[in-house]
């Protein structure tokens, strides 16, 4: 049986509604339905939800207080596209509904909401976004992938130093997916991601890219969106809504203080913390423009002084014991 370390959950549900009275009711009859509720009343707690943790579909009230409902809607789709939102408006139009769905809502209801129908919605609206990121024929997925790959080495070749990074972290990532038990979906998710983690840096210049010296902050800023860059251009592709959050969020820290979103703990996608972890001891160990390679064993060492910090704690242990027992391996295919 395989399994993932995060995985053993009940739906995670988070409920945004601006009337206490109405939010009450609405995560206690999805608590007894089975789901796990989690809630908020205002739109700038519902962001702060959403860095929180991770959900498998979220119900948003377009009149919350704040931040609107339809302003949450569109930054929770820009995080993470492949999670539904479905919204909830006291009445309704056309052009309403057309601004949620232009928003990245994945359904329109109108309250009062129908509780016995409610759960129905819910489950429709996920299995639908599952359906869509596997509808890709076998066929179609190996050409997509051919292509991802190619599309990687292109970026890799831009600089001097990064030339194999890509092919790399895909080895990495598989073997620490390996030792946390993925599922074979999930593994496929992690190497395209792995793979094509850097697309963003496609528009960044090859001088920032191979400069020796320290950044100007316009340089570093040009460094700091290629996440938010190559999510936006995956998440065009409807099959690659996961893979645009995982590449979105991989340099997020697991403290809250890293980029772009700034989520922390278990509101960063497990898959980005994997790549987190690969992409830290990947670039540690390789030469790179501002510094020369460190050894593994320092790498390690590295990982764990910032093992619940910067990165997963699981997560480091499963790349410690996955590096201990390759390392003598990986040295000797190194030095060839």
């Amino acid at each position: 049986m395989q399994y993932e370390a995060n995985d053993f959950h009940q739906v995670r549900i988070l409920v945004l509604e601006s009337d206490p009275q109405t939010l009450s009711s609405l995560k206690a009859f999805l608590a007894r339905n089975g789901y796990q509720v989690f809630g908020a009343s205002s739109g700038e707690a519902a962001l702060e939800a959403v860095k929180e943790r991770e959900y498998d579909i979220i119900l948003c009230d377009l009149s919350l207080q704040g931040i609107s409902g339809m302003e949450v809607t569109k930054t929770i789709s820009r995080m993470h596209p492949h999670i539904p939102v479905v919204v909830m408006a006291s009445s309704g139009n056309i052009e309403m509904s057309r601004q949620a769905f232009d928003a990245g809502a994945s359904d329109f209801i109108i309250k009062p909401v129908d509780f016995p129908a409610l759960p129905f919605v819910l489950e429709n609206n996920m299995q639908r976004k599952r359906i869509e990121q596997r509808r890709l024929s076998e066929e179609r997925a190996n050409v997509l992938f051919k292509a991802i790959k190619a599309i990687a080495a292109a970026i890799d070749s831009k600089s001097h130093y990064t030339g194999r990074h890509s092919a790399h972290m895909a080895e990495l990532c598989l073997e620490i997916g390996q030792e946390l038990r993925l599922s074979p979906e999930r593994m496929a998710t992690l190497e395209l991601a792995a793979h094509i983690h850097d697309v963003g840096k496609i528009a960044t210049p090859e001088s920032v890219l191979d400069k020796p010296g320290k950044l100007t902050p316009e340089e570093w800023q040009e460094i700091l969106m290629h996440p938010c860059t190559g999510a936006e251009l995956l998440a065009e592709i409807e099959e690659l809504a996961e893979v645009a959050a995982v590449i979105r969020h991989h340099h997020e820290h697991y403290d809250g203080t890293g980029y772009p979103d700034g989520l922390r703990g278990e509101g960063i996608p497990f898959l980005s913390r994997i790549l987190a972890v690969a992409d830290a001891l990947e670039a540690m160990t390789s030469n790179r423009p501002y510094r020369p390679a460190i050894s593994w064993p320092a790498a390690v060492e590295e990982l764990q002084r910032h093992s619940g910090t910067q990165f997963d704690p699981l997560v480091v242990e499963a790349a410690v014991r996955v590096v201990n027992r390759l390392l003598g391996g990986w040295e000797e295919e190194r030095a060839a």
